[in-house]
């Protein structure tokens, strides 16, 4: 229960960050302006605090959706008999 706890109070910050980060890579990308460097200086401890926030929350994000795919891979297969190919007959010609 703990567990479940702590990744939905990790989730929603990473999301934000994300979006912040995206928001940020747009900036630059379409007006070359960086706009947490422009907030909190160029090369200040916040600005690269804030950039790798933004980068553990994307690689958080993408861990815990790896996980959710593969639970729900795991589930969709649970019980399932995998059919291998082969097919048997009595006499034994395939």
């Amino acid at each position: 229960m703990h567990k479940m706890l702590m990744d939905k109070n990790l989730y929603i910050p990473s999301k934000l960050l994300t979006i912040i980060g995206a928001l940020n890579w747009g900036l630059v990308g379409l007006l070359n302006f960086d706009l947490v460097a422009a907030i909190f200086g160029k090369k200040s401890i916040v600005s690269r605090l804030i950039y790798t926030l933004v980068g553990l929350a994307g690689v958080y994000l993408i861990i815990s959706k790896a996980k959710c795919l593969a639970k729900k891979k795991h589930e969709e297969t649970k019980g399932k008999h995998r059919y291998s190919g082969k097919q048997y007959s009595w006499s034994g010609i395939q």
